[in-house]
């Protein structure tokens, strides 16, 4: 029987577990949580219905160990389980390299880092899978199941990764501040809160679902919805002078100099 041990059951750790045992990739015997207390551990384990684990020690015989703690953490959590040579471990914290992770786990340790996003909790994420030096296919296949069944998946460089972490890790954030100021921009011309923010949500996750499902670039699919002279090309010209489309490039490129800040690059 396949055994997991998931350190960290918050938003992140919850909705990969959640995930996985709704598309039956694993079983709820096969899983154990480890917390920052046994109170929390015994907590998370009975609200998902798997396992507690007290001190780690399952590591020693986990067919996957997978971090979802904090990067503050993530040392404290290295040293805890390295001691018991996990065969693989599987890290979704932000700003902690492969480098780091590799040199702090026995020689033979299995290696991926993984940049996941919060919409994994409802089916629609995207996750970078970066695979270490010593990572095996058949780790990146199960890496790329697991993230799949919460979403959508690219293996990518470590790189390529971090550039993905600062678009699409922290895209929800962007996407949900565009939802908030479009809902007010609803309310500014009279629409019920309630009204603007449905319409707001349900338009642009049907601007994206066009995006995905047509294949076709978003300058082309704008085109279309854009007569000569009509309403949305002057609402669009209104955004673009007040600079709607450099601000979102600025934020992306700041948040990931903020994150290669916090790597030490």
């Amino acid at each position: 029987m396949k055994k997991i041990l998931i350190f960290g059951c918050g938003a992140m750790g919850g909705a990969i577990l959640s995930g996985c045992l709704a598309k039956g990739l694993w079983k709820k015997e096969e899983i154990y949580v480890k917390e920052h207390s046994e109170e929390a551990s015994r907590e998370k384990a009975s609200r998902y219905g798997v396992h507690a684990s007290m001190d780690g020690r399952e590591a020693k015989e986990a067919d996957l160990v997978i971090l979802a703690v904090k990067p503050n953490v993530v040392p404290g959590v290295l040293q805890e389980i390295s001691r018991y040579h996990p065969s693989r471990v599987l890290s979704i914290a932000a700003a902690v390299t492969l480098a780091s992770l590799e040199g702090a786990l026995p020689e033979e340790t299995e290696v991926i880092r993984v940049m996941p996003n919060t919409p994994a909790s409802v089916g629609e994420g995207m996750a970078a899978i970066a695979p270490g030096k010593k990572a095996s296919p058949d780790f990146i296949r199960e890496a790329e199941e697991i993230f799949s069944a919460l979403g959508k998946e690219a293996v990518v460089t470590e790189r390529q990764l971090d550039e993905l972490g600062a678009l699409s890790g922290a895209g929800p954030g962007y996407a949900f501040v565009i939802i908030d100021a479009l809902a007010d921009a609803g309310v500014l011309i009279g629409l019920p809160r309630k009204l603007a923010i449905e319409a707001a949500a349900q338009t642009l996750y049907g601007a994206a679902k066009m995006v995905l499902e047509t294949g076709k670039h978003p300058a082309e699919l704008r085109d279309q919805v854009t007569s000569p002279g009509g309403t949305t090309i002057a609402g669009i010209h209104a955004m673009e002078r007040d600079g709607i489309r450099a601000a979102l490039m600025d934020g992306v490129k700041a948040c990931l100099e903020k994150s290669d800040a916090m790597a030490g690059k």
